[in-house]
């Protein structure tokens, strides 16, 4: 059955490349393979040395924090930061970051979110054009786009990373179900072809309605769900709404700092013993991957492969690449879930998925900003 089930999809992939559907022959109208839901920022980022420590003190931010901030508060930081350093200027948001190293190693992927309608915007969409990363961004009026500020101290890398998401908290269902009608640019595909939709943990507050709709009218057979917690504050404050997430995803990617976080709200007191309990309430198929920074990766799953049946739960740890100079850890998480799901898309194994996984993002360290070297 499984030789049967993998001899239909190649015979499938070849049909696809004979009409345009598929990888042989480009067609800018077939649904891509991942689709990716998050808030999409213009993202700033400044690298300090160890004594400019006044800037974040005046603004009462930790050296080493996540959050969000007014959007007139982050105006000023973004511009007080320009006056000390030289500011990289980049399309960000997780989910997007994540689409932009999908794109940069081959896996073409389509990212939905808003923008308000103002000079950032333009940019932004400047940009997304030059890279060629392909988006649907709904505009709306009378809310700025969102912007996200990140300080890295040039000697410690401590970050502190905080963000405005504007616009981004206005996409709808209406929205989606104007794109899911729209004939012309299908991003759904079949459900008996293999496809991942993936939501960001930083999209949840605000849009649990537009959640929900994903994953009860996508979310079948072959289209899978991937989330991505993101951080402990979210998780905290968003918990019932990501729990649901979680009962419907496939893939479940964060770091030890979130899932332990996540465990703690489920009453659990180890990220193993969380993880078992989720894989055995739910009784579905599920791959979870926690990274713990340099020291490893772990995967805690009850498969082998697409075509496994839920089976026993196997716990499993990787080594990690090591990075001799680390220039800015600031989306390594997002590129490491990106090359994650590039290799999986390939027909790779988990194991192989996440050492693939783990050798983008080792590489993405070494450069500022969330970017391929």
């Amino acid at each position: 059955m499984i030789f049967f089930d993998r001899t239909m999809e190649y015979l499938q992939d070849i049909y696809a490349k004979v009409i345009g559907y598929g990888s042989g022959v480009i067609n800018y109208n077939a649904p891509r393979k991942v689709v990716a839901f998050g808030n999409v920022l213009l993202d700033h980022t400044a690298q300090l040395p160890n004594d400019e420590t006044e800037l974040l003190e005046r603004f009462q931010i930790p050296a080493e924090s996540k959050g969000e901030l007014d959007a007139e508060i982050l105006a000023k930081l973004a511009a007080e930061a320009a006056e000390r350093a030289q500011l990289d200027v980049n399309p960000g948001g997780s989910a997007l970051n994540t689409v932009r190293i999908l794109k940069q190693l081959g896996t073409d992927a389509l990212f939905f979110g808003a923008v308000g309608e103002d000079k950032t915007a333009e940019k932004l969409k400047e940009i997304l054009q030059e890279r060629e990363i392909e988006t649907r961004l709904v505009t709306v009026n009378d809310v700025p786009t969102g912007q996200c500020v990140c300080i890295v101290n040039k000697d410690t890398k401590a970050k502190a990373l905080y963000a405005n998401i504007g616009a981004s908290a206005k996409l709808s269902v209406d929205h989606l179900r104007k794109a899911h009608y729209d004939d012309t640019q299908p991003f759904l595909r079949p459900i008996e072809r293999k496809q991942i939709l993936y939501i960001e943990g930083f999209f949840v507050p605000q849009r649990q309605e537009v959640c929900d709709f994903i994953v009860r009218n996508y979310i079948k057979e072959r289209r899978r769900l991937a989330i991505n917690l993101n951080a402990e504050y979210i998780i905290r404050d968003n918990f019932q709404p990501l729990r649901q997430l979680v009962r419907a995803a496939f893939f479940i990617f964060g770091n030890r700092k979130e899932h332990m976080t996540f465990a703690a709200e489920l009453g659990f007191d180890t990220i193993e013993a969380a993880a078992k309990h989720v894989i055995e309430e739910f009784n579905t198929p599920k791959v979870i991957v926690v990274t713990n920074g340099r020291e490893c990766v772990q995967l805690i799953t009850n498969i082998e492969d697409e075509y496994s049946m839920p089976g026993e739960i196997a716990f499993q740890s990787f080594h990690v690449p090591r990075v001799d100079e680390v220039v800015d850890s600031t989306g390594a998480g997002d590129a490491f879930v990106a090359a994650f799901l590039h290799a999986w898309l390939e027909k790779r194994s988990l194991a192989e998925c996440v050492r693939v996984a783990s050798d983008v993002a080792a590489k993405v360290v070494t450069v500022v900003g969330c970017n391929l070297p």
